[in-house]
């Protein structure tokens, strides 16, 4: 028997490349004993078939007790287990290793995490593997390239649920064997465990299953249809598309508790956060956006786990396809068109990425290791190369991308293959000057700027590169608002090169825009006078698809102190109630609550300015019609701007609400949280939890306590940050949602160098996706001061963790902008 290991070491790109070519695996068979549902460790036994033509490797191992190894029948030395590796010497042309331990259950969202249900004290497990979470619950050859077939055989109380990446075959009560049918990699392994509550359909052939925690049935229960009807829509679209039908077998959905990320591709069972089935109304753009993860997942299936990338520097082949491929399928296939939510939400999360100092190539980012390249899983491998793939649809044809697509899969499927791998494919269906291309818009960072100069002929479009990066090929469509205030969408033209083109333009015009049908991946102006021309055109402008890239213009310049945000606020009030999509309404009214009238207003004016866009979210509430979506996401917003406490009090007790509005339990939390933030008292806090002591109510308390401006109150919020704590990790990503809250400055200034004094003392005792996830949430987002940049800056002058390091380096850039702003704006 041997302690646990020390501390873990991150595979690199070298030695797995050297694994890779000495080993290769025929099968993994895991044991798994999960009969003891309130311990803090479960047994877990792998038994691995592999050839080497090496006489040493490794094994990855990170439980919490290693009781045995054992290869080709020989006993290993249990002392040499260290940070998370089992050496392996004495390798023979075919071996078979015996790994048996005790691993840990994981709170923290990664490995084999296990929940306990407040609602019903019910257990609830499942399995995240990615990044290089599987050596948590299982000993394996850990990364992408050693693809093989896997067998769980799993024991848990007799009436669970069991599922994976297979059917779930019953060998007797409590007893159950999942068999993968194709070879998987290790990091979409997945195991889902416990009295889940279940919906069955079927489409195609394909058993579909859709579950969650039983506590949810209801709400499971009546959002099952359009869910099972987006994945009926989003099989045959991808069936079409790929011209290979889902190989996986069963399709289960598991929506399950305390989920890092939004989704997880698992082949044959994916899995959500349970936020996904929500307790309460959910929108049509809501379900929009469900619709578009259920697709983004349904197109990894192919684009991901058919065809694996071989090393994570190659993550953007998985997630940029699939969010691409998401947004048409939904657009085309189901009720959701989502160009709308992709150019106002997506794109202005890739955008700020890509302007970071923190930004990357969407491809080739030569990822040194696996912790690495968990940094660059963000905004530019997902939305921005999703806006690059729609480029190049463009740029080669669509016929020919989709050509090239096919070919690829057809070529590479149940292995793996490199982003050179999918340049031949698009070369071999007739795309010319590819890696021209490729060099210019995925192998650079940043954003160029497109913007119009007024010329006797109409107007010139201007390219400018960003620093170090050369110009690239923008193909778009211009926008003309004449003075009768009317948009005309001109033919494409691409610029980008020598000279630069100039579009006629009929007649004077009010606002010319460089990107009418909100395709460029650039950031937008639009001429010396443009934001004049701005105010005067986005009022009476219809065109939902061009509004959008206007609003992303006025975002960007707002944060690169372009554009006063007082300027920014009045096209805010003037435009906003006349635009027609409630995605718009909700993101540009939160970009002014948190930004506008939060860190990009000086603290004396950050009151008078939310109160300017609590006018503006009331107009849209009562302008609203009673019921409606955007009444109901205009009340959202305005309940987070409410300063009245006895106001919120009344809506809490469901008096003096708007018209035909009622209160959900997502709505209620929202009240009582503002309520908290307000004063320090706790009566609507205590009184909420009494009604609603499930797990989401238990994480909205979790903000309400850290959001109260009270002394002791901060303090005990502070210690759950930076301090070890029993705490679920969403307890305490909602602690430090709730602790910077604008109008509370005096009281957390203080607290200001104590972030970047302490935060990076959090690796000690976190790690993974919650090292990296608490110290975001706990940045000091609301103090633009230039003390808070000095203190930020000796930070990173310290040896951080690569999570928290890029949390400092990302929040740092926000608020140095801010900063900016406030010296040329005051």
């Amino acid at each position: 028997m041997s302690a646990g290991a020390d501390g873990r070491t991150s595979l690199t790109r070298a030695e797995a490349e050297v694994r890779a070519g000495a080993v290769s695996v025929q099968s993994v068979e895991v044991a798994l004993d999960l009969t003891d549902e309130a311990g803090p460790t479960f047994g877990s036994r792998s038994v691995i078939r592999f050839s080497s033509t090496a006489s040493e490797t490794f094994v990855d191992f990170a439980g919490e007790e290693l009781t045995a190894a054992v290869l080709n029948g020989r006993p290993l030395d249990l002392a040499a287990w260290s940070r998370a590796r089992i050496p392996l010497t004495g390798l023979q042309a075919d071996n078979v290793l015996e790994v048996e331990g005790r691993m840990g259950y994981s709170s923290d969202g990664e490995g084999l995490h296990r929940h306990v249900d407040p609602a019903d004290g019910r257990t609830y497990l499942y399995a995240m593997s990615f990044l290089d979470a599987a050596p948590r619950w299982y000993a394996c050859f850990d990364q992408p390239d050693l693809k093989t077939r896997c067998t769980f055989d799993v024991t848990a109380p007799v009436g669970w649920t069991v599922l994976g990446n297979g059917p779930a075959e019953v060998l007797e009560p409590g007893r159950w064997r999942i068999v993968s049918a194709h070879p998987l990699s290790t990091y979409f392994t997945t195991l889902v465990a416990g009295p889940y509550a279940s919906v069955h359909g079927e489409h195609d052939g394909i058993p579909l299953g859709l579950h969650v925690r039983a506590s949810l049935r209801a709400e499971l229960e009546a959002q099952a249809p359009d869910m099972l009807a987006v994945t009926a829509a989003s099989f045959d679209y991808y069936h079409r598309l790929f011209g290979i039908r889902y190989p996986f077998g069963e399709y289960h959905q598991a929506f399950v508790p305390d989920f890092n990320a939004g989704a997880m591709e698992n082949p044959g069972c994916v899995t959500f956060r349970d936020s996904y089935v929500p307790r309460g109304r959910i929108t049509h753009a809501e379900q929009g956006t469900r619709a578009g993860t259920i697709a983004h997942e349904m197109a990894h299936q192919w684009f991901g786990d058919l065809v694996t990338m071989r090393w994570w520097d190659d993550l953007w082949l998985n997630e940029s396809f699939a969010e691409y491929l998401a947004h048409r399928c939904c657009t085309e296939a189901t009720p959701y068109a989502l160009w709308t939510e992709f150019g106002i939400a997506r794109k202005d999360w890739g955008s700020v990425a890509d302007q970071s100092p923190s930004t990357h190539p969407v491809a080739g980012n030569e990822a040194p290791d696996a912790a690495a390249a968990l940094q660059n899983f963000d905004g530019i491998s997902y939305a921005k190369g999703a806006a690059v793939l729609r480029q190049l649809a463009t740029y080669v044809g669509d016929d020919v991308f989709l050509d090239g697509l096919r070919d690829h899969i057809s070529s590479h499927a149940y292995g793996n293959a490199t982003f050179a791998d999918l340049v031949g494919s698009w070369t071999r269906a007739g795309a010319q000057d590819l890696p021209a291309w490729a060099q210019a818009w995925l192998r650079t960072s940043g954003m160029d700027t497109l913007d119009v100069e007024h010329a006797d002929a109409g107007v010139r479009l201007v390219a400018t590169p960003s620093e170090g990066s050369p110009v690239r090929p923008h193909t778009v469509q211009v926008g003309v608002v004449d003075e009768a205030l009317a948009l005309t969408v001109l033919d494409p033209v691409t610029v980008g090169g020598e000279p630069s083109p100039v579009v006629p333009v009929a007649g004077p015009a009010v606002l010319v825009t460089p990107d009418a049908t909100d395709v460029a991946w650039a950031k937008v102006r639009f001429g010396p006078d443009g934001w004049e021309r701005v105010a005067a055109a986005l009022p009476t402008l219809q065109d939902e698809t061009a509004s959008v890239a206007i609003w992303n213009a006025v975002r960007d310049a707002v944060r690169d102190a372009d554009l006063d945000p007082r300027a920014a606020l009045d096209l805010v009030a003037t435009s906003l109630p006349q635009q027609r999509s409630e995605v718009v309404w909700d993101s540009v009214l939160a970009f002014a609550r948190t930004q506008l009238a939060g860190v990009y207003a000086p603290v004396g004016e950050r009151a008078g300015r939310a109160a300017r866009v609590r006018e503006v979210a009331w107009r849209l509430v009562d302008g609203a019609a009673p019921r409606s979506d955007r009444q109901l996401v205009s009340f959202r917003q305005a309940v987070r701007l409410e300063t009245d406490p006895d106001r919120l009090a009344a809506w809490f007790d469901g008096t003096d609400l708007p018209p035909g509005l009622g209160l959900d339990p997502e709505l209620v939390w929202s009240v009582v949280e503002r309520w908290c933030a307000l004063g320090t008292g706790t009566g609507l806090l205590d009184q909420a939890l009494a009604r609603d002591p499930s797990a989401s109510g238990q994480v909205h308390a979790a903000r309400a306590r850290a959001a109260r401006p009270d002394a002791e109150a901060k303090a005990a919020a502070w210690r759950l940050l930076v301090e070890p704590s029993p705490a679920g990790a969403y307890e305490l990503y909602a602690t430090g949602d709730g602790f910077w809250t604008a109008g509370q400055e005096e009281l957390t200034t203080p607290y200001v160098a104590r972030y970047f004094a302490e935060i990076g003392g959090t690796a000690r005792f976190r790690e993974g996706w919650a090292l990296g996830q608490v110290a975001t949430q706990a940045f000091p987002r609301t103090a633009a001061t230039p003390e808070a940049l000095q203190a930020a800056d000796a930070a990173l002058r310290t040896d951080l963790a690569a999570q928290v390091r890029r949390a400092v380096v990302d929040g740092t850039d926000k608020i140095r902008r801010a900063v900016a702003s406030l010296a040329r704006w005051p």
